[in-house]
């Protein structure tokens, strides 16, 4: 009987897991069969961060939040920041005791928290497995909603800290720069792309001129405000931090990612706006129909966009492996060989024991932690009574690296050898994420145990 009950969240959990690997194998297709170029694709990563992340920010957690369920969210930002900081202090201390490459630091630190995550939770929904932790006069819809927004606070903090210590871990005695941009794009440094001053200066004169001139005003004030708190801010860290700090917040994730998160709060919890933004039209729902609705349409653009260029990016990096096991077989070429490697990052090996040690840390032990910390904190009644939250919590810690880590490799101006460790140990993660199965599954069961201890 218990082999039984096991079964079917099992098995919907590794289909859920597959159609995620499956939407990713299709950007690899697509990258190796050339539908899609490097500049495509990171032109697209820099949209999907600029403008769809923070339209589903905005909408999901502005409608999720109010008064009644501002408390579901204190846990979600205490846990975020406490095993993201948990396993920051942990690989410190195990990095030196085991003498592992630098890169296996942010590896190991921040996971993927919002496109795998979110992705999983629609094809949980169509498989039926979230029916397990239903509650009474609930639809699966609503749950998800519920539980991206909880996601979507977990990444909003990951992302935060990982800008802000993750460049040093890489490379703690190399000077910082202002990332060039966004934190999902592992390839996205725009010199290499052929973007001259020129062409910025061109760029900024179109996304102008799409304003009307009364606006340009009050944008400059906005600016004007944004930069006198950050020197605030930076005023009160002492000398030798400060550029370093600082420069981490000078990236467009976390102006404009943070900027959407405190505005989907003020939406969400003002009543009177609460109401304009997400009530039905007949309750007083003047932008919900329109303003709204087509905010919303943005942001379910994200999830399946992301997860498809993540499969791109893998299949640039899986092109650039090839043309490296290549260029170790043309014995007769071996300076062009060389130089050409050097040029397409191509690089070094991966330890064995580093990329064990990334799967057990990320997919085994985290795992076995979360749902057997959040498992006991919820038979006690400290997370409230919202089993979408527990069951999202146990999630929150596991999963493979986020792609951020490449991001993170280009502001903290790492070695061409040490990108292409990164690259090569992010898709052999990719690959393995299946696992992530058992993980949804002792998630479930753990819900279910719950719910029926307090019934």
């Amino acid at each position: 009987m218990v082999n039984q009950d096991l079964v079917a969240p099992f098995l919907g959990a590794l289909q859920a897991c597959v159609s995620v690997l499956l939407t990713m194998s299709y950007g690899i297709a697509a990258r190796r069969l050339g539908l899609i170029h490097d500049a495509a694709i990171n032109d697209m990563s820099g949209l999907a961060v600029k403008l769809f992340l923070p339209a589903l920010i905005i909408v999901n957690l502005g409608e999720q939040l109010h008064w009644s369920t501002v408390m579901n969210y204190i846990p979600v930002i205490f846990w975020a920041i406490s095993y993201t900081c948990a396993s920051i202090g942990i690989l410190h201390v195990i990095s030196r005791m085991f003498n592992l490459p630098q890169w296996v630091k942010p590896a190991c630190s921040f996971n993927n928290t919002t496109s795998l995550p979110l992705l999983l939770l629609d094809s949980l929904d169509s498989v039926g497995s979230l029916r397990l932790i239903l509650r009474k006069g609930e639809t699966t819809s609503e749950e998800i909603d519920r539980a991206q927004s909880y996601f979507l606070v977990c990444a909003v903090i990951s992302k935060t800290i990982a800008y802000v210590v993750g460049p040093r871990m890489l490379q703690d005695h190399k000077p910082i720069s202002i990332p060039p941009s966004p934190g999902y794009e592992p390839e996205s440094n725009p010199d290499n792309h052929g973007h001259t001053e020129e062409s910025q200066d061109e760029l900024l004169t179109e996304r102008t001129s799409l304003l009307p001139q009364l606006t340009q005003p009050h944008i400059l004030t906005l600016k004007a405000h944004i930069k006198r708190y950050k020197a605030r801010l930076s005023s009160l860290l002492p000398t030798r931090r400060k550029k370093n700090f600082m420069a981490s917040f000078g990236s467009p994730f976390a102006d404009v990612v943070i900027f959407c998160t405190l505005l989907g709060a003020i939406l969400g919890l003002v009543p009177t706006l609460h109401r304009a933004f997400f009530a039905r039209d007949e309750d007083g729902g003047i932008f919900h129909a329109w303003l709204t609705t087509s905010i919303r349409n943005l942001g379910r653009l994200f999830t399946t966009l992301q997860i498809f260029l993540v499969g791109c990016k893998l299949g640039v990096t899986i092109e650039r492996m090839i043309l490296e096991r290549r260029g170790q077989r043309d014995g007769s070429r071996d300076e062009t060989t060389t130089e050409e490697s050097e040029q397409n990052g191509s690089s070094g090996r991966i330890p064995i024991r580093a990329m064990v040690f990334v799967f057990v840390f990320r997919l085994v032990l985290w795992p076995v932690v979360s749902i057997s910390m959040i498992y006991g904190f919820a038979k006690t009644g400290v997370l409230g009574d919202d089993p979408m939250l527990w069951f999202s919590m146990m999630l929150m810690p596991a999963g493979p690296p986020a792609l951020v880590i490449l991001g993170l490799a280009e502001l903290a101006q790492a070695s061409e050898g040490e990108k292409m460790a990164i690259a090569k140990s992010l898709t052999i993660m990719y690959t393995l994420s299946p696992v992530v199965c058992f993980t949804i599954t002792g998630a479930l069961k753990a819900v279910e145990a719950v719910l029926d201890e307090q019934s």
